[in-house]
């Protein structure tokens, strides 16, 4: 785009937008509001089709203010469709230019694990986001970290333990008491309560609240700086988002694609990471099927061919066994 406007700039042609719609010059307010918003794409560096679907809304406030004198009610009604139009474009748009990125910068766990044990490379840290669910999926989700543990100093493990779940709480102290009586670097790790998402046999007319409540205390697990980093901005967010099935991991992957949407998180942080359950050997399970018609998920992994062949996925083979023994490694 040729504009280079300063903030200040954006700001006066953004006054002469709305002045010129309050003395009934929609024509000039028309052009003002969109050089504004242009500008301001350029500033915040916004791909082309964002900039100008945010160009276009910027026709929205000097038509607003002109037609609120003659129609109120209406002004309104149209104002409100026309946003709510625009805002499930731009997340439409967003989500396909991520979907696109993962085609040409995929996701692999190899490369991740190899990248924190490289030498050259132990100034550079990790930082994984483990969410961990009831009963089998906390094992299986500590087996394939065992089992896959690169030892590394610089590795930061932050789990995340749904409320009442002490079962998952002993199982994870336990593992990383293990690893630290380990020969290798057990780096630093904490830990995470969030209200579950839904109960076992909970009625489905509490779920609404319940799973807000769950998103809201998400929130501070996904934003929230590790107290042992040390480096700066490489540990502000997780780089890897594992989940393996439990109802929860489904909120905690929608609410880093949707902050990745609205560029509050670079979009090489919180990648997704989804490993379903090695009890599914023959359909996804709820979690997993969500993810997978969404598309949310930077790489989909399942433990069994015939889930594979069904759903047209990665088959990892067993990864709740060490890797020596495994069918099948994904790279």
């Amino acid at each position: 785009m040729p504009f280079s406007f300063s903030a200040r700039n954006i700001g006066f042609i953004g006054f002469v937008a709305v002045a010129t719609a309050a003395l009934n010059k929609p024509g000039i307010s028309l052009v003002a509001c969109t050089l504004a918003i242009l500008s301001l794409s350029q500033v915040l560096k916004l791909p082309v089709p964002v900039a100008i679907l945010s160009a276009v809304a910027g026709f929205a406030p000097p038509l607003f203010l002109r037609a609120y004198r003659q129609r109120p009610v209406e002004a309104l009604l149209v104002t409100g469709a026309l946003f709510i139009l625009t805002s499930v474009i731009f997340v439409e748009i967003r989500h396909v230019q991520l979907r696109h990125r993962r085609l040409h910068a995929p996701l692999s766990t190899a490369r991740m694990w190899s990248q924190a044990k490289t030498p050259e490379l132990q100034g550079h840290p990790r930082y994984v986001l483990a969410v961990l669910g009831s009963g089998g999926h906390t094992k299986e989700m500590l087996l394939m970290m065992e089992h896959s543990f690169p030892g590394s100093r610089n590795f930061h493990r932050r789990y995340l333990v749904t409320s009442g779940d002490h079962i998952s709480l002993k199982h994870l102290k336990a593992f990383e008491e293990r690893v630290k009586e380990g020969k290798k670097a057990s780096g630093t790790y904490d830990t995470f309560v969030v209200t579950r998402a839904r109960r076992v046999h909970q009625p489905l007319s509490t779920v609404p609240w319940s799973a807000l409540r769950s998103i809201l205390d998400i929130f501070p697990v996904l934003l929230s700086r590790p107290k042992a980093a040390t480096v700066g901005k490489l540990m502000a967010y997780p780089d890897v988002i594992v989940t393996n099935g439990p109802a929860t991991g489904f909120f905690v992957a929608l609410l880093a694609h949707m902050l990745k949407i609205f560029y509050v998180v670079p979009e090489d942080k919180m990648q997704v990471l989804f490993i379903e359950s090695w009890a599914r050997i023959k359909t996804l399970s709820l979690t997993g099927k969500l993810l997978y018609y969404t598309g949310i998920p930077d790489l989909f992994l399942v433990q069994h061919e015939d889930v594979a062949r069904k759903y047209g996925l990665l088959n990892a083979g067993w990864l709740v066994l060490p890797s020596v023994l495994r069918t099948r490694v994904v790279q």
